[in-house]
């Protein structure tokens, strides 16, 4: 049996890879495509390979589900860059290259309305307008990704309609946690229970939006000053978050969401026991900021892998998140994996502090890093893999 997770060399973002089931009936969820730049370096090519392993050069790769968390571009820059590829070939008459069974994708318009419309005008505006403040360069820039970012779900959208992709299946709707019980679905050998976004949340988000577009008609989604010490992108705030769990092993997925919403996510989910959850493999959310995790939430929430998806670029992964990471622990049967080591920013600096201060401190857990010369790291949770 198989039940493996890829972390795909996605620089600032996130794409993963899920293996499960055995080696004569693979199942494959793709998880994110990263932002510009990925599909060409890592996902394409690593989809290849699996092609030449599981198919031939004529047939095509079957991905039984690909999803979106969200429409960040540093997630869906690389997915619509996967439909754009297969939109070609059918143009061109060719047999497509993969099979993409279903796409679980809720775009903006799906958890906002039709804010998505208003949030657009918003950022265009932001950009026509001359700014002397000493942060225009920021809120030019969250323009630019506002208005990048609601295009790139759309397209998506559009691109699914076309290539004849089910949407959201078997939801009728937003892929979401409702607020009347749990929402899991079996996929081969693989159960999937969703964790947020919670009905309720999104809710009070589409509220809290709809008052901040009145008070701030030519600001947008994302110009927070950096003093702001906690997450509230209403893009990320509507992650997807999944549980995923075969043969007694489990992974937690958990796109860009915010502890908060996760705790709460897997209390009404009843996944947490007396409040706490041990996985197998954590997926860090939002590439190991800060500004979406608490002590509180690693104490609560524990695994055997920790997963971070990040090239230095924001930060990103803070030292303060390892740090907790830990600080939660008093045993060290744990693994923290980065897809890298040399990136960005001053990353190589900050990890190679945080590791000289764990040898320091005389602990023993792992910290392990994407070899620069692979398209992923890969943790393999049970043998087959």
């Amino acid at each position: 049996m198989i039940f493996s997770l890829e972390a795909l060399q996605a620089f600032h973002g996130d794409s993963l890879l899920l293996h499960a089931g055995t080696a004569e009936e693979p199942l494959l969820v793709l998880i994110d495509g990263g932002p510009s730049g990925t599909w060409e370096t890592s996902l394409q090519p690593r989809l290849e390979e699996l092609r030449a392993e599981r198919a031939s050069a004529e047939a095509a790769l079957r991905i039984d589900l690909a999803m979106v968390s969200h429409i960040d571009s540093d997630h869906v820059a690389g997915m619509v860059d996967l439909a754009n590829s297969l939109v070609t070939e059918q143009e061109d008459r060719k047999p497509l290259s993969y099979d993409v069974r279903t796409l679980w994708h809720n775009s903006f318009d799906d958890v906002l309305g039709n804010d998505a419309d208003e949030l657009r005008t918003a950022a265009l505006d932001v950009l026509s307008q001359p700014l002397g403040d000493a942060g225009a360069d920021e809120i030019r820039a969250a323009g630019l990704a506002v208005v990048a970012s609601v295009a790139e779900g759309r397209e998506l959208r559009d691109q699914a309609h076309t290539l004849g992709w089910a949407i959201n299946e078997p939801f009728d709707g937003p892929v979401l946690l409702p607020a009347d019980g749990v929402r899991s679905i079996t996929l081969g050998d693989v159960k999937l229970t969703v964790v947020c976004p919670h009905q309720a949340q999104l809710d009070k988000l589409h509220t809290a939006w709809d008052k901040w577009l009145e008070e701030h008609p030519k600001a947008v989604a994302g110009a927070v000053p950096a003093a702001v010490s906690r997450d509230n992108s209403p893009y990320n705030l509507s992650s997807i978050v999944v549980l995923a769990e075969c043969d007694g092993k489990s992974m937690l997925l958990t796109g860009d969401a915010r502890d908060d919403h996760i705790l709460t996510g897997l209390d009404e989910s009843a996944i947490a026991k007396n409040a706490r959850t041990h996985v197998d493999i954590l997926k860090l959310p939002h590439h190991g900021s800060i500004r979406n995790m608490t002590a509180a939430f690693f104490e609560r929430v524990t695994a055997d892998h920790y997963v971070i998806s990040a090239d230095g670029r924001h930060g990103n992964p803070e030292t303060e998140t390892l740090d907790l990471i830990a600080d939660s622990r008093s045993d060290d049967d744990f693994t923290i994996h980065l897809t890298n080591r040399v990136g960005t920013d001053t990353l190589k600096k900050r990890l190679d502090a945080f590791l000289a201060e764990k040898e320091e401190s005389g602990r023993a857990y792992g910290v392990n890093f994407r070899d620069e010369d692979s398209h992923s790291l890969r943790i393999d949770l049970l043998e087959g893999g």
